[in-house]
Order: structure tokens, then C-alpha cells, then sequence
């Protein structure tokens, strides 16, 4: 069953690349007054401002396929009243950038992404003042800004965990076009978004591309057992499967076209096989294998 085989190529462990470092630059239970309410634990002002820069260099590596953001600034936070900062961003010694991050409990509403300009030079991220910390306020624990770095790294395990699960999604709207026609197209789609599910839970990305990538998937098949009336219901839900699978197969040929030209330029004569082109590889025989034909279909 080619399910199983994709379960078993999502389980596959990563070149053991390195994922970047969490930096912290305000916790409300280092910077605020811990008070002990029958609500439970609480921080109350006065909170002080960290004097506290966070500076990086940003490569630029245009090579890689996916772009990712080059700073992630992530401000969570629960608190009775509006608590915010206000920040900067320096190239060079100048402010280039500057606005305010609220904080949230949901972390989609709490993260505020960076795209640089330039690359190979230093860059600074500084937080210049704290609003709605002052007067009658509470904050939850947990209340954290933190910072993070998309490098060259990031982008390469962003690639394989791409490559994986669009391999999931092709092969899932696949099974399920093969159903139509038939009564059990329905059940075919219920079954695929079980297996969509639980092939993201193996995978376990933290990255916002891939996560985006699955949820959207699972909205278009949520789409289609909804607009799935009966058994037979294939007319009606055959174009958001179409859709599913031609996008999918496109990601996935387009990622090889990628792997080809970096394989390409890479003297096997002459080098040893390195652990990002073993990598490469691998990554390109299981979409070659995953699109062509298999006898056991």
C-alpha cells in the first residue's frame, strides 16, 4: 500500500540539521512583580524594559527554493489589559523598520515576520518601550517575546518537510480519484483526510509553510466530503480533488527540477558524497519513485 510507504517516508529522520536557537528577550516573570491571587499567579507592573538587543547576520542564499522569513518575532501573551512593545530594526546603524507587536494568547495573532533586504550584513532587533504596563494590570504566566532566525538551515529542512508531505497529498487525491465512479468515493475521501491528519501529526513541523500547506489541504477535502452528499457524490467533489492533485504534483515537480540543477552542477567524480547531497538524493528518488506508476497500485 503506498499509505504505508508514505507513512514510513514522513518517519524518515532529517539530515540531522540543526534548527536555530530560541532567544528570549522579555518574560514577564523576570522583567514584572509576581504577585499570588486566588486566580493563581500573576504579573503586575512596575515591568522594566530589557535593555537587551538582539543582533544577526542574514546569508541571503537565494539557491534554496523555499523563503522563509529571516527574523520571527513572537510575542505571547495573555494579560487583562492591551500589552504591546514598540521595536526598531537597525541595518548598518540606521533604523530601517519600526512598529509595535501586541501580545496573544493565539499564535498566529502573536507573530510578526521580517523579510530583509540585504543580505551578508548585520542587523539589529531592539525593543524601545513597553505600552499598557502601567496602572491596574494583570499578566498571565507564560507572557514571553521571542525572537528566532531563518537561515540557510532552516530552509533546507523547510525543502524535505515540503518534498514529504506534498508526496502525502499527491498520493492521497490520487487513491481518491481512482474511486470515482464508484460508490466508495466518499469513504475514500474520509479515509484520506484521517491519514492526511495523521501523517502531519508523524511529521510534526513547526514551520508556518508546511502547516499552512496541510491545513489548506485539509479545508479543500473538509470541502469535499461536505459538498458529498451520498456515495455517489463524486461529480460534485471531483474538483476540489483535481485541484489537490495537480498542485500537489506540481510542488513536487518542481522540487525535482530544483534537485536536478543542484545535482547537476555537483562533480560526483571528483567530491565525496556529502550528508546535504546524500540528502538531495534521497529527496529526489522518493518523488520519482511516488510519481511514477507502481506495480502494486
Amino acid at each position: 500500500m503506498k499509505l504505508l510507504r508514505i507513512i514510513l517516508i514522513v518517519t524518515l529522520s532529517l539530515a540531522n540539521i540543526a534548527q536555530a536557537e530560541t532567544t528570549v528577550l522579555f518574560d514577564a516573570k523576570e522583567q514584572c512583580k509576581a504577585r499570588q491571587t486566588t486566580q493563581g499567579m500573576r504579573y503586575i507592573p512596575p515591568c522594566t524594559l530589557p535593555d537587551t538587543e538582539f543582533s544577526f547576520s542574514y546569508s541571503g542564499d537565494n539557491d534554496n527554493l523555499v523563503q522563509t522569513p529571516a527574523l520571527i518575532v513572537i510575542f505571547q501573551c495573555e494579560s487583562m489589559r492591551p500589552l504591546s512593545f514598540s521595536y526598531q530594526l537597525h541595518r548598518e546603524g540606521n533604523v530601517i523598520s519600526t512598529g509595535n507587536i501586541e501580545g496573544s494568547r493565539n499564535i498566529d495573532q502573536a507573530k510578526s515576520t521580517f523579510s530583509l533586504d540585504k543580505s551578508s550584513v548585520d542587523y539589529t532587533f531592539k525593543l524601545t518601550e513597553l505600552n499598557g504596563a502601567r496602572g491596574f494590570q494583570a499578566i498571565k504566566p507564560g507572557c514571553k517575546l521571542t525572537v528566532d532566525t531563518a537561515d540557510k538551515e532552516m530552509d533546507f529542512v523547510t525543502l524535505t518537510e515540503l518534498t514529504k508531505i506534498n508526496i502525502a497529498i499527491w498520493d492521497t487525491a490520487a487513491q481518491s480519484l481512482s474511486k470515482t465512479n464508484t460508490r466508495f468515493f466518499k469513504n475514500e475521501l474520509i479515509n484520506n483526510k484521517y491519514w492526511l491528519e495523521t501523517i502531519s501529526g508523524l511529521l510534526d513541523s513547526e514551520n508556518d509553510v508546511v502547516g499552512q500547506l496541510i491545513a489548506d489541504t485539509l479545508v479543500q477535502l473538509d470541502e469535499a466530503i461536505a459538498s458529498c452528499g451520498s456515495s455517489y457524490c463524486y461529480s460534485t467533489s471531483i474538483k476540489e480533488i483535481e485541484t489537490i492533485f495537480a498542485s500537489s504534483e506540481q510542488d513536487l515537480n518542481s522540487i525535482k527540477q530544483l534537485l536536478d540543477t543542484k545535482l547537476e552542477d555537483y562533480d560526483f567524480g571528483n567530491k565525496e558524497l556529502t550528508e546535504e547531497i546524500t540528502t538531495w538524493l534521497q529527496l529526489r528518488a522518493l518523488i520519482n519513485e511516488s510519481l511514477l506508476p507502481l506495480e502494486d497500485d
